[in-house]
């Protein structure tokens, strides 16, 4: 990345002495993001990275789309074979879904907690509204979930030349480092959010008038059940698809019915091609990792919203003092 692009954004570079840090290795959760215009500044921005860690034989992921994976492939050679890849648009689909991966790289691939690298793109152009605001929620919160951990480097490049300056503006405000020059600074545009305050705060775009609602208690979630499954046919989801998706709405209406108030409501439509399910109860959510730490094995309850994140293509929660909307996104359009 050429060194002046952070000045050009605005984004105020902090640094003892003046100048961006160099090759140190991250002494906590070094979550950095990297602005990049075309190839050549993106593997400016990633590779020197790749190859320090892996001259330190430290474990490194890739998780980008699959054009920037043949893109890494191609200029690391023979050396790619020491490179973990993951495809993000399938693993940060529902953007949910990315920190328990993160998670288990770090557990499985160091366990004794010693610094690795990670590079995550989880937005790129294309990506709904829905799917942005969701995207901004996980980066602010990837700040929370490894605060305090083991030392680690997370890159996360945002396309300059396909993404809007509103999303560009958001990165600036969840990255506490930015890659500047080939090295890693404090961004002093970073605004760190004041958890749990604020986790699920906001609304939903209101559905359309036409939309199905139907309310429940214990005695109609079966009803519920048969409701969704009727709608997810009428929309010609496919058959597992329809299933995951019944189960999903099962879960959080049994939530509401033990959490909840006793009762809520479900409410269903299609839009853009997608089948939106959403359940409303009078509860409250404020843990701000809800569904995105893996239960553990011995762990009895909390199961619930991690089944929804792993169930559907899009989860969105907002909750507060009014109570809590749960909103379903399944793709209509998907074919696997």
């Amino acid at each position: 990345m050429a060194p002046t692009v952070a000045t050009e954004l605005g984004i105020a570079i902090e640094a003892p002495d003046g100048r961006a840090p160099t090759g140190a290795g991250p002494q906590g959760f070094e979550h950095q993001s990297l602005f990049y215009a075309g190839e050549d500044e993106f593997l400016e921005g990633t590779l020197p990275l790749i190859d320090e860690a892996l001259a330190l034989e430290q474990p490194v992921l890739a998780a980008v789309a699959p054009v920037r994976i043949s893109l890494l492939r191609e200029a690391l050679g023979a050396r790619a074979g020491w490179v973990d890849f993951v495809d993000m648009h399938a693993l940060g689909r529902n953007p949910a879904c990315i920190i328990p991966a993160w998670q288990q790289f770090l557990e499985e691939r160091d366990p004794l907690g010693d610094p690795v690298l990670g590079i995550g793109e989880p937005i790129w152009p294309g990506r709904s509204d829905a799917e942005l605001t969701e995207c901004e929620r996980h980066e602010s919160l990837l700040n929370l979930a490894f605060a305090g951990g083991q030392p680690w480097r997370l890159v996360c490049p945002y396309d300059l030349d396909g993404l809007d300056d509103h999303v560009i503006e958001a990165a600036q405000r969840n990255h506490p480092f930015v890659g500047t020059g080939g090295a890693s600074a404090r961004n002093g545009s970073y605004r760190p959010a004041d958890w749990p305050v604020g986790a699920f705060e906001g609304t939903l775009p209101e559905p359309p008038p036409f939309a199905e609602e139907i309310g429940f208690s214990r005695e109609q979630l079966g009803a519920a059940r048969r409701a969704v499954a009727a709608q997810a046919a009428a929309a010609l989801l496919a058959e597992e698809r329809r299933q995951q998706l019944v189960l999903a709405i099962s879960e959080l209406a049994s939530n509401s019915v033990r959490y909840g108030g006793g009762s809520g409501r479900l409410r269903m439509w299609r839009e853009d091609g997608t089948l939106l399910c959403e359940v409303l109860d009078s509860g409250q959510i404020d843990a701000p990792l809800a569904g995105r730490i893996r239960p553990r094995p011995e762990q009895l309850t909390g199961r619930g919203l991690w089944l929804v994140n792993q169930l559907c293509d899009l989860v969105q929660i907002r909750s507060g003092s009014a109570g809590t909307a749960v909103r379903l996104h399944m793709d209509l359009t998907r074919s696997d």
